[in-house]
């Protein structure tokens, strides 16, 4: 016969052992969890990580794409006049007057020629409007064009007075919205483009958005025929943040902030 002391005993027990249990539970649970959230902290850092790696070679492809071009036109054009104007200086003849004026004529619309594809090539290099007059005004120049075009119409939207910008950031700027008008033009069936750019503070916003057909957003790094790496990897040399707003069927937008600050 059990007594009311082996009764508690027992109890006592049990609940000890219940107790240990839980307790047991509550640590594995927490282990569990914990082991959970640093493989996802790994999953997180190996995502920003091969992003940042995919950025780094956007930028290194991007630099040697345009050393690639700026070669090729060099080639191309201003070194194929130069060997010809070459071979028509070797074919001056000594004794015939009207044949030197002739080739001394071909020879300087050769020359004339040679300069206006060099200034062509700088100027895609770095276009002599955005040093001269700022982004602002180079962009509407670039809207006009396109409007002119026929093709598109395109404006130009300053909410606040925006003041020159360290040189990196304008140039910058303006080579993602020269990469985002071709992408509209060649993919978004748009009518329409709207650029807005602002500055509150030290920080500087460009609001790039057309009325096109936009894509899905698991499409941004994945398509390279949208160009959409080269836009990203643009707005990372210049330090920037972005952020892109899609929606199938309803055109899409990049917002793009920069910090500007003169005297650094």
């Amino acid at each position: 016969m059990e007594t009311p002391e082996l009764d508690v005993y027992i109890f006592l027990f049990i609940g000890t052992l219940v107790m240990f249990l839980l307790a047991g539970g509550v640590v594995a649970f927490f282990i569990m969890y914990q082991k959970r959230l640093f493989r996802q902290q790994l999953l997180v850092r190996e995502i920003e990580t091969n992003y940042k790696e995919e950025l780094l070679n956007s930028n290194i492809e991007m630099v040697e794409e345009e050393r690639k071009r700026v070669a090729k036109d060099l080639h191309d054009e201003v070194g194929s006049l130069l060997s010809t104007l070459r071979l028509k200086i070797g074919q001056i003849p000594q004794s015939d007057p009207v044949q030197q004026l002739q080739i001394i004529s071909d020879t300087s619309d050769m020359i004339d020629a040679g300069i206006q594809n060099v200034r062509r090539i700088s100027h895609n290099i770095t276009p002599p409007g955005l040093e001269m007059f700022g982004l602002v005004d180079t962009l509407e120049d670039f809207c006009e064009k396109i409007t002119a075009s026929k093709s598109i119409e395109a404006y130009l939207q300053c909410e606040t007075r925006v003041p020159r910008l360290k040189p990196q950031i304008e140039l910058g700027l303006y080579r993602v919205v020269q990469e985002l008008v071709n992408n509209t033009l060649r993919h978004a069936e748009a009518s329409l483009i709207r650029i807005q750019l602002a500055q509150e503070a030290q920080d500087v916003t460009l609001t790039y958005s057309d009325n096109g057909k936009g894509f899905e957003p698991d499409m941004v790094g994945k398509a390279k025929g949208l160009g959409l790496k080269n836009i990203e990897a643009r707005i990372n040399l210049i330090k920037g943040t972005f952020e892109w707003q899609l929606k199938p069927g309803a055109g899409m937008k990049l917002i793009i902030k920069v910090y500007n600050k003169l005297n650094e």
